[in-house]
């Protein structure tokens, strides 16, 4: 008997991004979105770099629905509007403003003598 689609087997098999194939373009692609989003938002916690992770695969749907709905003109409002707004709640909670690295004087200094 054939699982329902979305349901939780009675065997978990666990599938972690790190180990995904990091030559594939599409996973270069995403874990530079991550590590950039960590940047900005100066992921200083397990916590933010799992919040990251999130949006960055939320943002990933959302372009895919966007993508789908210019090519056959189909876009199902109500879960592009959940996801929306479930990115945003994940924004807010790690901060909609870049995070400015503090630099001491003398590394600014040694970073930028000619």
């Amino acid at each position: 008997m054939k699982q329902p689609k979305g349901s939780i087997g009675k065997r978990f098999v666990p599938r972690f991004w790190e180990d995904a194939d990091g030559r594939e373009a599409i996973i270069k692609r995403i874990k530079r979105r991550v590590e950039r989003l960590k940047e900005d938002v100066g992921a200083d916690s397990y916590q933010k770099e799992l919040l990251c992770e999130r949006a960055a695969f939320v943002v990933l749907q959302l372009e895919t629905a966007e993508r789908a709905a210019f090519e056959d003109g189909h876009l199902d409002m109500g879960v592009f509007t959940q996801m929306t707004n479930c990115l945003l709640g994940l924004l807010r909670s790690l901060g909609l403003e870049k995070k400015v690295k503090a630099v001491g004087l003398k590394t600014y200094l040694g970073g930028h003598a000619s």
